[in-house]
């Protein structure tokens, strides 16, 4: 497609859903940058039979946003490329990567509707454009508007029947609030009704940590990390196990019972407080436990093999819910990330089978019918 093309296009659907894109200083640069994917072609080898892994936790940084963005939980934000990221799948045998912008998504600019709904149009154009040029290597998920629900439903409506996103990314909270909130049903239910009548019964949705953040009664908002350590040390796993605790306790798990929630990084430190948390709400704990075993699906990125998987496998979570992620490019530099794979492909108290489930089996099955290289 033409680079005019692109452009024109994108600009024609941003005014037809009433988006500011000229807000945002760096739209021509992020225009230039989506047209200029088609240019791109793959150097990348995949013809090993054994690259068979489907990595579902990966994150595009567009220079653009890594400009807006310089620092993320505490570290730089890292570089990112297609190519690059198509050489580490190679490297990895990876066959399949799931993107998702990593926090803060559109809320970088807090409080500001406008610049909001524009970051996010773009963030998704960026992210269709790659998955449109290299369709067999990346699948994508669709940022949201959150926490301006209206917008945020034509948002994700857009970017799932225009654009084809596989799916949804929400942060564990936006702009203080967290995803059970009451305010968001209106998103869930758009899911929930397209679960239903798109005849593939589910609907994904991906929620990724960030850092938490208070909001006063005059509306202003206030970083509320209580750490002064940075928030991948620990703090991101308390800000999931909120999000889950929000989705429970406010029922939406069972309001919306055809949504299947994609929790990162092994559920966080939610299974250290799960039994605690339960005890708060008798009538719902044992069909929480159901939902947790068999509409929520689990990570493994960041050091959550060997040993803080046993959490999730010790509340009856069976392995069939269980998938691979790298947290590319995030986590190198963080972690090793050969050890990191390691830890899963070695694991003693898993089978053959099992490990090949976690690796792909699962997530095909989670994506069936939405992503066709992987039927």
């Amino acid at each position: 497609m033409a680079t005019t093309n692109i452009s024109s296009r994108i600009h024609a659907a941003a005014a037809r859903d009433n988006i500011d894109l000229p807000s945002l200083p760096f739209l021509q640069e992020a225009l230039d940058d989506i047209s200029s994917l088609a240019t791109r072609s793959s150097t990348a080898n995949f013809t090993s039979p054994n690259i068979t892994r489907i990595d579902t936790h990966t994150h595009p940084v567009p220079s653009w946003f890594r400009a807006l963005q310089p620092n993320a939980a505490g570290r730089a934000t890292p570089s990112w490329d297609p190519l690059s990221h198509l050489d580490f799948m190679a490297s990895h045998d990876i066959t399949h990567s799931i993107l998702s912008v990593s926090t803060p998504q559109a809320t970088a600019f807090q409080g500001d509707k406008t610049r909001t709904l524009a970051l996010a149009r773009l963030l998704n154009e960026f992210c269709g454009e790659v998955a449109r040029v290299w369709p067999e290597r990346f699948s994508w998920l669709a940022v949201t508007t959150l926490p301006y629900v209206e917008e945020a439903v034509t948002e994700v409506r857009y970017a799932i029947e225009q654009l084809g996103a596989v799916g949804v990314v929400v942060l564990t909270n936006h702009e203080g609030f967290y995803p059970g909130e009451e305010k968001f049903d209106a998103l869930w239910g758009w899911l929930q009704d397209r679960a239903v009548k798109g005849g593939e019964g589910r609907e994904i949705v991906f929620v990724h940590p960030t850092d938490p953040v208070l909001r006063l009664e005059d509306g202003r908002l206030i970083d509320s990390k209580p750490s002064p350590l940075r928030s991948g040390l620990g703090e991101f796993y308390f800000d999931t196990a909120r999000a889950i605790s929000s989705i429970t306790a406010n029922r939406t798990i069972f309001k919306f019972p055809n949504i299947h929630w994609r929790i990162s990084h092994g559920a966080g430190a939610f299974p250290d407080i799960q039994d605690r948390f339960l005890m708060g709400f008798p009538d719902d704990a044992e069909a929480a436990r159901s939902a947790y075993a068999e509409r929520f699906w689990y990570d493994s990125a960041g050091p959550v093999y060997p040993r803080q998987i046993k959490g999730l496998l010790a509340h009856d979570i069976p392995v069939s819910q269980l998938v691979f992620g790298t947290d590319y490019p995030y986590g190198i530099g963080f972690w090793d990330v050969n050890a990191n794979i390691g830890g899963l492909a070695d694991a003693d108290f898993l089978s053959v089978q099992e490990k090949n489930s976690v690796f792909y089996e699962n997530a095909k099955r989670l994506w069936k019918g939405k992503i066709p290289s992987l039927q």
